[in-house]
């Protein structure tokens, strides 16, 4: 076993997007002897680097300026990318709703695309909270039991953990709650309700009740 270096990286990050179900699980066979593992993405820190890796890095810099990594898309290039991105979101939502979009769905899902991309060259915030929330809502459930985590596949309750999902959610409402409209209030309202009463009825623990105005019918409990 090699020796242990002082200046060896102490945190090792990997994107856990590109992580198969049996590694995100921890049940990934080593690589037999002779063969290399299929290559990760990772972003190592917390060590010192040596002068050879450091020399590594400015070579590696400067390769990927002179193969022209950072050149703009030509017009071409652009629109044959948006035409595959867009054809990818139509095949995605035909498959959701088991049948072809019709053109006027298209132009629909045409222009919503446009407008996330505006939003997000723009760096808006409020998209970001609005997904923080819809993040929340799913690990509070996950939290509770009600689904399986996604990456080990196993049901578990940890009570803390879901509580915390659900606090993260309530107050994130009460930050984007004057950027919304009625209709998504109500409706932001009722999941709010719905993981609160849940909580109560699997682990028996009161939450404070939440405040006046809350809409969208009564709540219920989540199977």
């Amino acid at each position: 076993m090699a020796e242990e270096r002082d200046d060896e990286p102490k945190i090792r990050i990997v994107d856990r997007r590109m992580l198969s179900d049996e590694e995100r699980a921890g049940n990934a066979s080593s690589p037999e002897a002779g063969e290399s593992a299929p290559p990760k993405l990772e972003i190592i820190g917390g060590g010192t680097p040596s002068s050879s890796s450091q020399g590594e890095m400015e070579e590696f810099d400067a390769s990927v300026a002179d193969e022209g990594e950072y050149e703009e898309l030509s017009e071409e290039e652009a629109e044959q990318l948006r035409q595959e991105l867009e054809s990818e979101q139509f095949a995605e939502i035909e498959q959701r709703m088991g049948r072809p979009l019709t053109e006027q769905e298209k132009d629909t899902v045409r222009a919503e695309m446009e407008r996330q991309a505006q939003s997000a060259a723009s760096l808006e915030v409020g998209p970001v909270l609005l997904q923080l929330m819809a993040e929340m809502s799913a690990r509070a459930a996950v939290h509770m039991g009600l689904m399986p985590n996604p990456y080990t596949r196993l049901i578990a309750r940890n009570d803390t953990q879901a509580r915390l999902a659900i606090d993260a959610y309530s107050a994130v409402l009460g930050v984007v709650r004057p950027l919304l409209d009625p209709n998504s209030v109500r409706e932001f309202e009722r999941v709010l309700k719905d993981l609160r009463v849940n909580f109560v009825s699997i682990t028996g623990i009161s939450l404070p009740q939440q405040g006046p105005g809350s809409g969208g019918g009564g709540p219920r409990i989540i199977h």
